[in-house]
């Protein structure tokens, strides 16, 4: 199958090498981060973790400056192809992305030490080394905004695979750089010089990546077109920045109320759980990502309805063994991991993560639909039901349960964001899931099965080895009972590789 769109052709091989890409680099990522957080908690505490975790709020000021632009871009330039008009789409964004972010960065930049002691709350004595890795990470972020517009013109081409290709080398850059620092003794100063190196490296190869793929921007008749091609950038970008906006309330906002209600420990928590949540849902992004420029090419509707259930379906049954996995190894892995405090990481881990992968990565599909399809006011509400549920909760909660109301809090808006999408996929592509007691049976039988692992496991004393057979185990009774229950079958695969 090829579906041509004037000069951007798009191919089922390009989809699975964009895929792969992605998924091989958050793979070599996560080992990264998993490599550096138990180094970075022994050498400096629970506590200068939750100070880093709190500063690099700060990566989030792109959602105050980004105004959606890199989705409006990749939208308009895989519908165009290379021409004058996607040229001049790009120089407009770049053009309005600097306007806006440069301001916003000496602001910060000014108030620095306001924004670290009375909004982030972070103690006077990390103030020095906090405000180096405030001012790191404010830069860094200022670059990483901007590259997005060359990223943005190579994803639009299905150069997908570059993009991660690069993220790979910005992420080992970036996790090497902070466990060579914090092993030889520095602090969270020279974290922020670290990352900083990993986001100079990274500009400089988007930028020659952009340059010999795409060429030079060529713009052409910009005094006459300038204020439509800021409209048509706006228009739809401001939808999808609104989105992020509302996001925001989520996660950065989440640890700021976390620091001042709960305290910085809570944050370390807090944090550890968004680190697994984020490499393990960030596989179905890598994924997915290709799926964004796909979409947006093709006309469809009914092929389209097809492959929104089709994954939302492969997905779930996806989520089903690493949720599994997760319950079952989790307070082992910890404890050979972090080593300390295994009870209160296990129980944040779990908690965020497993409701977070039964219920989010199934809206991804349709979420994907609505941005490429024009429909990017729909996931307004999408963030801001989660927002909304979240914060409320938690208010409601903190009082009585403590920490736990944050894990409450974070479950009841993933289910919120699950029962949205369902509504979507109706709504918009005419999709209805018919209940099936066959298949909920075998379901059942799987999970049956995991829990008679599970026991067996804890008759085994070495905790290596009882993880090992738990994953083991788990893999190849997924396997064997997704066939044998025909649950799933290779056709089923195939049919995305054809």
């Amino acid at each position: 199958m090829v579906q041509t769109n004037k000069s951007l052709t798009i191919t089922n091989r390009n989809l699975i090498r964009n895929s792969l890409s992605g998924v091989i680099q958050l793979v070599i990522t996560a080992i990264l981060t998993f490599l550096c957080i138990p180094i970075f908690i022994q050498k400096l505490g629970t506590e200068l973790y939750g100070v880093f975790a709190i500063v690099s709020v700060i990566g989030n000021l792109n959602i105050f400056a980004n105004l959606g632009l890199n989705s409006a871009l990749i939208k308009y330039l895989s519908e165009q192809g290379k021409c004058n008009e996607s040229d001049n789409d790009i120089f407009v964004s770049l053009l309005i992305m600097c306007t806006i972010i440069i301001p916003i960065t000496v602001f910060a930049f000014i108030f620095r030490d306001f924004i670290i002691v009375n909004i982030l709350r972070v103690p006077l004595k990390h103030l020095a080394q906090s405000n180096i890795l405030y001012s790191n990470l404010l830069i860094s972020n200022m670059l990483l905004l901007i590259g997005q517009i060359f990223t943005a013109a190579l994803d639009s081409m299905q150069k997908i695979y570059l993009t991660n290709i690069v993220q790979l080398i910005y992420s080992i850059i970036y996790w090497g750089g902070i466990i060579i620092v914090v092993l030889i003794g520095h602090h969270l100063d020279w974290v922020g010089y670290a990352i900083f190196t990993a986001t100079i490296c990274w500009f400089f190869l988007i930028l020659v990546l952009f340059l010999k793929n795409w060429g030079t921007i060529k713009g052409a008749n910009l005094n006459e077109t300038f204020k439509a091609t800021a409209k048509k950038q706006l228009s739809f970008g401001l939808k999808v920045y609104l989105s992020g906006f509302i996001g925001f309330f989520n996660e950065p906002l989440f640890k700021i109320l976390i620091s001042n209600l709960l305290g910085l420990n809570v944050v370390a928590y807090f944090e550890i759980g968004l680190k697994i949540r984020g490499q393990l849902t960030g596989l179905f992004s890598k994924a997915l990502q290709p799926l964004y420029p796909y979409l947006s090419s093709l006309k469809d509707k009914q092929h389209i309805a097809f492959l929104v259930k089709d994954l939302t379906s492969k997905i779930f049954l996806l989520v089903l063994p690493i949720c599994a996995m997760l319950i079952i190894t989790c307070k082992d892995i910890v404890t050979l991991w972090l080593k300390v405090d295994v009870t209160n990481y296990s129980i944040f881990i779990v908690g965020l993560v497993v409701p977070y992968l039964i219920f989010t990565p199934l809206t991804q599909p349709i979420y994907t639909y609505l941005l490429a399809k024009g429909y990017p006011s729909k996931t307004i509400i999408f963030q801001l039901s989660s927002v909304i549920i979240n914060i409320t909760s938690f208010y409601l909660l903190y009082l009585f349960i403590g920490m736990y109301s944050v894990i409450i809090s974070n479950i009841l808006s993933y289910f919120s964001g699950f029962i949205l999408g369902l509504f979507y996929q109706s709504k918009f592509l005419n999709i209805k899931y018919i209940f099936n007691v066959t298949f909920l049976l075998k379901i059942i039988c799987i999970f049956t099965i995991f829990a008679i692992f599970s026991l067996v496991s804890t008759f085994l004393n070495v905790t290596l080895i009882r993880i090992i057979f738990s994953l083991v185990m788990i893999l190849f009774s997924t396997l064997l009972l997704y066939r044998k229950l025909k649950i799933l079958s290779l056709e089923d695969l195939k049919n995305y590789w054809k």
